[in-house]
Parts: structure tokens; C-alpha cells; sequence
């Protein structure tokens, strides 16, 4: 399509106000994958540590006790009693 002088410079200043615009939002949603990939690896690292901690103390409880989770996610060592 042949198209004006004007139109075309209107056409290829949209274009580069389009482009940078992608840029942008390209840079941000990089900066915003890196902090997600920094906070997920810290999520791992918390939740491997607890379950190390738990297992220790797994290991370590006495014969004829249990751990047991509240609905509240507190853990506690219950003794096995018999009916």
C-alpha cells in the first residue's frame, strides 16, 4: 500500500513508540521473574531446613510417640495409648 509522506513517519513513530514500550515491559516482567526465582529458592531452602528438623526430631523421639500437626500448623509429640 502506498501511503503518504506524513502517514508513513506517523506509521514508523508509532512503531518505535511501540517497540519501546515492549522493551519496557519486557525489562520489567525480567525483574520481576528474577525476584520470584530468588523468593521460591528461599521458600525451598526454609522448607528443606524444616523438614530436616523434623525428621531430627523424628529420629530422635522415643519408641511409642508420634508427631502430630494442629489445625494451626503446631507440632507436637503424643504419647500412643492404648484403647
Amino acid at each position: 500500500m502506498n501511503l503518504p509522506p506524513e502517514l508513513r513517519r506517523l506509521q514508523r513513530r508509532l512503531e518505535r513508540w511501540e517497540l519501546e514500550h515492549l522493551r519496557e515491559h519486557a525489562a520489567a516482567l525480567a525483574a520481576q521473574v528474577e525476584d520470584l526465582e530468588q523468593r521460591l529458592q528461599a521458600a525451598e531452602s526454609s522448607a528443606d531446613f524444616w523438614w530436616q528438623q523434623v525428621e531430627q526430631l523424628r529420629e530422635e523421639m522415643p519408641a511409642g510417640t508420634q508427631l502430630g500437626l494442629t489445625v494451626d500448623g503446631e507440632l507436637h509429640v503424643l504419647e500412643h495409648q492404648e484403647n
